[in-house]
């Protein structure tokens, strides 16, 4: 198979007229654009784009880059696309992980690898469906992801290639972006300090550390200033409140390694392991595994070790396989012995899921799956495709029901994903809000005089509200001494297949007492 493929691939290479290392990036960059205009936002999509309405220092989970990238990208592309636009929430995003795949490609290049075998790094790259085929997604670890390939890449170059001047101000920038992105970025700055010390020029080596130091104190700055007038209520909620009920369990740590294997792809964690055994080499052989090896292992010692005691997400750990899967393209466009059935196997694996993950966001197969295997009654929930479908139909749904003035009313939702549906639907993030609000969230959301308080128990009404629910948040409002009652329900169908529903409720205010 392999054999097959190397001349074809050879002869794609020569033919490009133009860098692969901006080119394919850019077909990319095109491809998923495309992709994600025509399909709704997921809920945390939503969520951001309505921080993105209000830029602050930080918010309730995450640091502001992720809000302030959609900020940027509306302010200066709103007035050609339109401020309320799929397309222009998820540009950023794609832009960066465009850029990262290009940062990715020039690192092979650095190392080693002939500019007309990059082609097989790429594929090797796009191939971790976990991150790549998902990319369309507007999430903080897209601008993470970014951030942290530039400090690699960066730290590379000055280590082995030039301590040029200029490549300071550039680590401390990509190490801004990085904490700017998630809590998480922090791990970068260990493993860039590592690697500067241990290979950096003396005479150049406490310089840099110096910028990769600034950089993470520009990038912290905002977060502390915003935690330390919200009663540190992010940071603690990253550090103790999101792990609450911690307890040893063997069976989450291996639903932790399944889901990794099939999201990453199963060569591709594999041959994270066997990075690790490489880093032992002596000389210049192991100089590439051991300088990846310091960049995977922070990462590692916090995100494969934790799903033992805590409830985990996929996509934390996703940071972990990365510098494997540059290495492993790095391997393959080499020519290094052995490395293209490795390389092949995870190239196949994640294209066939990649491909299969984006054709069904457009068609049902997931529902189609769910209804072969589990039969016609199966949970619309269980394919997640369909949170992408509904929403962008109640505004219309609530006008031709129910009218103009009840469509005017203000609207609520109890949970952040149905009150930042709702948000986007309307096209204002000033129709919309969340109740009942904690301190960490009172800032992110809009206060539109319809309660005596905001939180955190349920307040009383002081006006009507619609009140909004959808199949995946379906609990009922509990506004005390309102009366609520249901207008009606909204169902989405894909094909034949039940995808959503969305319920809207009228709660007022009671009667006075006499």
């Amino acid at each position: 198979m392999t054999s097959f493929l190397r001349p074809i691939m050879s002869k794609l290479s020569r033919s490009w007229s133009i860098n692969p290392i901006w080119a394919m990036p850019a077909v990319f960059l095109a491809v998923l654009l495309l992709h994600g205009g025509l399909i709704g936002l997921t809920d945390d999509e939503a969520y951001y784009w309505v921080l993105a309405q209000n830029p602050s220092l930080g918010y309730a989970y995450h640091p502001p880059g992720v809000a302030w990238l959609i900020a940027a990208s509306e302010a200066l592309l709103g007035w050609a696309f339109g401020a309320h636009s799929e397309a222009l929430v998820r540009l950023p995003g794609l832009l960066c992980m465009a850029l990262t795949l290009g940062l990715g490609m020039k690192w092979m290049e650095l190392a080693g690898a002939p500019r007309e075998r990059l082609g097989r790094g790429a594929w090797v790259c796009l191939s971790f469906a976990g991150v790549f085929a998902l990319s369309w997604m507007m999430v903080p670890d897209l601008p993470l992801f970014l951030g942290w390939t530039a400090l690699f890449v960066s730290v590379w170059y000055f280590s082995f290639v030039r301590a040029a001047g200029w490549l300071g101000p550039l680590m401390a920038l990509a190490m801004a972006l990085t904490v700017l992105s998630k809590y998480s970025g922090v791990l970068a700055w260990a493993s860039a300090v590592a690697c500067l010390f241990a290979w950096a020029p003396k005479a150049r080596r406490w310089r840099a550390i110096g910028w990769v130091s600034a950089g993470l104190l520009v990038g912290v700055l905002p977060t502390l200033i915003w935690n330390a007038r919200h009663e540190w209520s992010s940071i603690l909620w990253q550090l103790r409140d999101r792990h609450g009920h911690a307890e040893l369990s063997w069976g989450r740590y291996a639903r932790f390694w399944s889901v990794e294997l099939f999201a990453t792809g199963p060569a591709a964690v594999v041959f994270a392991g066997a990075l690790l055994y490489r880093a032992f080499r002596k000389g210049a052989e192991g100089r590439v595994y051991r300088f990846v090896a310091l960049w995977m292992l922070p990462a590692a010692a916090v995100f494969c070790v934790q799903p033992l005691w805590a409830e985990f997400k996929p996509h934390w750990a996703f940071i972990v396989w990365w510098p494997a899967v540059l290495v492993l393209g790095w391997e393959w466009a080499s020519g290094a012995r052995g490395a293209s059935r490795w390389a092949l196997g995870q190239a196949i694996y994640g294209t066939v899921l990649g491909a299969v993950v984006l054709v069904s966001c457009h068609l049902p197969l997931g529902s189609w799956a769910l209804e072969r295997f589990v039969g016609r009654e199966f949970d619309p929930r269980m394919d997640v495709t369909n949170d992408l479908y509904g929403w962008d139909e109640l505004e219309g749904f609530i006008a031709e029901r129910f009218g103009a003035a009840t469509l005017a009313m203000p609207v609520v939702g109890a949970r952040y994903q149905t009150a930042s549906q709702a948000a986007f639907a309307l096209r204002s993030h000033r129709r919309a809000t969340l109740l009942p609000l904690d301190l960490k969230a009172r800032d992110e959301w809009p206060d539109l005089g319809v309660s005596a308080g905001l939180g955190p128990d349920w307040p009383k009404l002081t006006r009507p509200v619609l009140f909004v629910t959808d199949n995946r948040y379906d609990g009922a409002p509990g506004f005390p001494e309102a009366a609520c009652q249901k207008l009606g329900r909204l169902e989405k169908r894909r094909l034949r297949y039940p995808a959503k529903w969305i319920e809207v409720w009228k709660c007022e205010p009671a009667a006075a007492q006499p």
